[in-house]
């Protein structure tokens, strides 16, 4: 990756002239300390970079001295195809670099005014991938997998199921699936002899074998994908279906929009309290759903998340108290 980091200074110093190590930073998604030892390198190896100081100062090429860089090559090409698809590479990964670096090309082969609109661009429109809460999960190994892909070599992976229980597979890659930022790769599986998806932050540990495999004539990845995902949605849907778990809860006043969204199976007004009897298909959803709410709403039953809701109120209440 360090490579790639070193041509993409090497091409923006190219086509942009002079640039801070702020902005190198930026637009390679890494620190500041790290440009100033990637500059230090390039210049060991005989690159001449310059410095200046002041508020127009930063990193350039000495007078005269230009690299041509204009044209694509066949991974370029790859590179663009997979962002106008809307394949968003992960972040500091072999892809991400190559793909940036694939952009500054583009820009070089641009008049000056071009150039200036592309980088206007960049500068006021900006895609914040990482969800509000939680943290972004990281999909690693798509430099591996993508590799294996176009050279259609098999893998070697420990895949880790749902549950936590893990199994070596050999497979042969047919296809990534990119959805709602989750990478998945549909393979051939040795072990069960059939096609399935596997789920790429679910892959601990994965190796390239020396050995090929061919593709299928008749496979498509599109219809797979379409009939493997209406499956998957039945499914889950059965196990919703057949999920249940019943909560009653108190109001001490009518709380219907509180309710929106969940399936009340019963209510009643008892003086001035209010008695609903809802499903939350699990203790886990109900843990999540009732806390939130527990200085407006009592559970009655079941006593496991009464006795949850209480044990959690009375932590927080001591974590409080020993301030």
């Amino acid at each position: 990756m360090r490579l790639h980091r070193l041509l993409g200074i090497i091409m923006l110093l190219n086509s942009r002239g002079t640039m801070k190590a702020g902005n190198l930073a930026k637009l390679l998604e890494t620190s500041e300390r790290t440009i100033y030892r990637d500059i230090d390198v390039l210049c060991e190896s005989g690159i001449p970079i310059t410095s200046t100081s002041g508020p127009k100062g930063g990193f350039s090429f000495m007078e005269g001295y230009k690299i041509n860089s204009d044209d694509l090559e066949t991974g370029d090409i790859f590179n663009i195809l997979l962002s106008s698809m809307g394949i968003r590479p992960e972040r500091n990964t072999e892809t991400s670099y190559q793909l940036k670096n694939t952009i500054i090309k583009l820009e070089n082969s641009l008049s000056k005014d071009h150039r200036e609109e592309i980088i206007k661009a960049k500068e006021r429109f900006f895609i914040d991938s990482d969800p509000w809460w939680g943290k972004r999960i990281e999909n690693r190994n798509i430099d591996i997998i993508k590799k294996s892909l176009l050279n259609l070599k098999k893998l070697k992976i420990y895949y880790r199921k749902f549950h936590g229980e893990v199994s070596e597979r050999i497979i042969r890659p047919y296809g990534v699936i990119v959805k709602n930022s989750q990478w998945y790769v549909a393979a051939f599986c040795e072990l069960k002899s059939e096609i399935r998806v596997f789920k790429c932050n679910r892959i601990d540990t994965i190796e390239v074998l020396d050995k090929n495999f061919n593709m299928p004539e008749d496979f498509s990845l599109e219809e797979f994908w379409n009939t493997n995902k209406q499956q998957f949605v039945k499914q889950a849907s059965l196990k919703i279906e057949n999920s249940t778990y019943p909560v009653k809860i108190k109001f001490y006043e009518e709380k219907k929009k509180l309710l929106e969204g969940f399936y009340v199976q019963s209510s009643m007004k008892s003086s001035n309290q209010w008695i609903y009897n809802i499903d939350l298909l699990s203790f886990e959803t109900a843990c999540n759903i009732i806390f939130p709410l527990c200085d407006r709403v009592e559970v009655l039953e079941p006593f496991e998340l009464r006795r949850y809701i209480i044990a959690k109120a009375n932590k927080i209440s001591n974590l409080y108290k020993s301030k």
